[in-house]
């Protein structure tokens, strides 16, 4: 794709995400909040999907130790074989998405679903006061398995359905469990996907 076609795409993208979060602040997000912790709050659904949630900590770990490992082989003088170019790719990638969701949840400062909104009904947005209630936008969740899974998309085309379904229901379950809120989901995904479509090609312009 000429570089100049994909950076209007990316934009246009970026406007679409941007008008969506705005229409989700404004009438889907607090709807859908309250819904499941009406219906599904205390419930077995919900307590299985919050422990499905716990081992995407575990691959932000596997994908630091992973880069770690790597170097160390590398400054050893050994050299990598071409199996570790996609999970580097990944790594980097989730490396890259974390980072980027620490410092945007400061800057942006959302309230939570719960507790923040659900049980001490504040809402709302404190920019560059993130704190332990006020670091919802975006969500970890969707930009780390979106920017894994957009790696995988594009250096390993069969995993495409299994990326696409994992990401799906990863933000799913971040949305029903009151995590998150659906706008976070959409701008994170958004982030993922720039993310580790960047890292690919960064790679191969280096």
């Amino acid at each position: 794709m000429n570089d100049n076609v994909a950076l209007r795409n990316w934009l246009l993208a970026f406007a679409a995400t941007a008008m969506a979060v705005v229409v989700c602040i404004a009438y889907v997000d607090r709807p859908i909040a309250e819904f499941f912790d009406r219906h599904l709050r205390h419930t077995a659904t919900w307590a299985w999907l919050d422990r499905a949630l716990a081992p995407l900590d575990l691959v932000v770990v596997a994908a630091l130790l992973f880069l770690f490992g790597s170097g160390a082989f590398v400054i050893s003088g050994h050299l990598l074989g071409s199996w570790t170019r996609a999970p580097l790719l990944c790594s980097w990638a989730a490396m890259w998405a974390t980072a980027a969701d620490i410092v945007l949840k400061r800057i942006f400062g959302r309230a939570w679903p719960d507790p923040t909104y659900i049980q001490n009904h504040l809402y709302g947005f404190r920019p560059l006061h993130g704190g332990p209630q006020w670091g919802s936008f975006p969500s970890g969740t969707a930009a780390i398995s979106s920017a894994i899974a957009s790696v995988l998309w594009i250096v390993m085309p069969r995993w495409r359905a299994i990326g696409a379904l994992i990401v799906v229901l990863l933000c799913a379950a971040v949305v029903i469990t009151n995590y998150h809120w659906v706008g976070d989901v959409i701008a994170g995904a958004f982030l993922g996907v720039s993310i580790g479509w960047m890292t690919v090609r960064l790679a191969t312009k280096v």
